[in-house]
């Protein structure tokens, strides 16, 4: 369980994200993504700035991040390249995350290296907001890739949880 903090609400929940199975196989409009990515990162600290919008998608197709949409709808791929490209964003330049990403979908097939993803940072936020010492997923940590992996995901929740200490710190001062 973390807590964070949602619309000037504290909330309290285990921290899930969708595994590649759990994502819709149907094709979405921007306007169902936008919607579906805003549920499933809420725990992301981020100021009054949106997470994502219409406008932030669409640049990440025109720089090439992501793959045009076909007919204005958006696929399982899509929807997961853009669960990490908005996790990512939180620390790391475009051009960063664009390097990352390809050297994952060009080692492991897409559907594995998202799941790993996913569960190595599920396991990261755990660790960390517990205060516990951060573990990951038991995998070769002598592979550079899992290295990478694995140092993104603490700088990533090493952030989250310095944002959620401060604004605690911040809301004990006004009381």
């Amino acid at each position: 369980m973390i807590k964070y903090q949602k619309e000037g609400e504290m909330m309290e929940k285990p921290i899930h994200l969708p595994r590649w199975e759990e994502l819709p196989v149907i094709d979405l409009y921007i306007d169902q993504v936008v919607t579906l990515l805003e549920e499933w990162l809420d725990f992301i600290p981020h100021s009054d700035e949106k997470l994502i919008t219409k406008s932030m998608i669409n640049n990440y197709v025109k720089h090439g991040i992501v793959e045009a949409p076909k007919k204005r709808r958006y696929t399982t791929t899509h929807l997961a390249y853009l669960i990490v490209v908005c996790i990512f964003k939180q620390v790391y330049s475009m051009n960063e995350i664009t390097q990352m990403i390809r050297l994952q979908v060009h080692a492991y097939p897409i559907e594995q290296a998202y799941n790993y993803y996913i569960e190595d940072l599920e396991a990261c936020i755990l660790s960390i907001y517990s205060g516990e010492a951060v573990t990951h997923q038991k995998v070769d940590t002598n592979d550079p890739l899992t290295k990478i992996l694995h140092s993104v995901n603490e700088s990533l929740v090493n952030k989250f949880n310095v944002q959620r200490l401060i604004k605690e710190v911040k809301e004990k001062n006004v009381e």
